[in-house]
């Protein structure tokens, strides 16, 4: 099945053990996705759109466009095709968890991606589902009231509507407490802490001021924090954090309460980390 819906264009593989896989789609598009490991063990980053709609001003896959929707079959197929790479390199991975947070925003694609999730579920070793959203509200509180279990991620990354809207601005619809009531409605669902994704820009948004309205923010027993160090884009206008810069935020946030952790930048060097994803340019 597979074999018909996505075929290996190209592979990288870096020093740790990343690798990145740019698949081409029956219909000529092209897509990415990533195997990477860490403390949590084994994981897959699947992408769930050609590209993104969404347009961060951070992110190369925003420089894709138009995004298509993938299809179940064609996410499933990414996970089917790098558990085969795995094995035919004689590794027998233990898959800990499968993260939709590639290419695209899953909650625009909703139907395919929760049947996407169905389907992981039912592979043997996976133990999470999750899925990154920028913060698609009625998305949201439809997922709370779903019977699959999907981990949420909600990309913050500001604590002011001005900033965010600077960062993602096809977000304007909904502003931060609009997406963050989603989200406790969410945990106070499904019995389980909200994922914040908050990514550091140097003289953007990792000022005191910004980690106390965090914490402001952020109920405790509702949500953690994931903080994220921005990965380089060649003619992007952003500057990566220093790594004190990121425990000193950090530090903030545990006393106040919050569990927050400072999350390693995967794939760097082969352009997949996270924002880095690119399969082609728009013309």
């Amino acid at each position: 099945m597979t074999d018909s819906l996505l075929q290996l264009t190209e592979r990288h593989v870096d020093d740790e053990g990343t690798v990145k896989y740019l698949w081409t789609l029956h219909d000529g598009r092209r897509v990415e996705t990533v195997f990477f490991s860490h403390h949590a063990g084994p994981g897959q980053c699947l992408s769930t759109q050609t590209g993104c709609a969404v347009g961060c001003t951070f992110c190369a896959t925003a420089l894709q466009r138009p995004a298509r929707n993938l299809t179940a079959d064609e996410i499933v197929a990414q996970a089917v095709e790098v558990d085969r790479d795995c094995r035919e390199r004689g590794m027998e991975v233990p898959w800990r968890f499968v993260t939709l947070s590639g290419m695209g925003e899953p909650l625009l694609n909703y139907d395919n991606t929760l049947e996407a999730s169905r389907r992981l579920y039912e592979w043997t070793g996976i133990e999470v589902v999750s899925a990154t959203t920028s913060g698609v509200v009625p998305r949201i509180y439809r997922l709370a009231e779903e019977e699959t279990y999907v981990q949420l991620h909600v990309s913050l990354h500001a604590t002011l509507n001005e900033t965010r809207r600077q960062l993602i601005p096809t977000t304007r619809k909904w502003g931060i407490e609009e997406i963050l009531e989603a989200s406790r409605h969410f945990a106070r669902t499904r019995g389980r802490r909200v994922i914040v994704n908050y990514l550091l820009f140097e003289s953007v948004n990792d000022a005191i001021e910004d980690a106390h309205r965090l914490i402001d923010l952020l109920d405790p027993a509702l949500f953690e924090v994931h903080l994220l160090l921005w990965n380089e884009i060649p003619g992007f206008d952003f500057r990566r954090i220093g790594d004190e810069r990121v425990h000193d935020f950090r530090e903030l946030l545990t006393e106040a309460g919050l569990m927050a952790k400072a999350m390693p930048s995967k794939g760097r060097e082969i352009q997949a980390g996270c924002g880095q994803l690119l399969a082609e340019r728009s013309a």
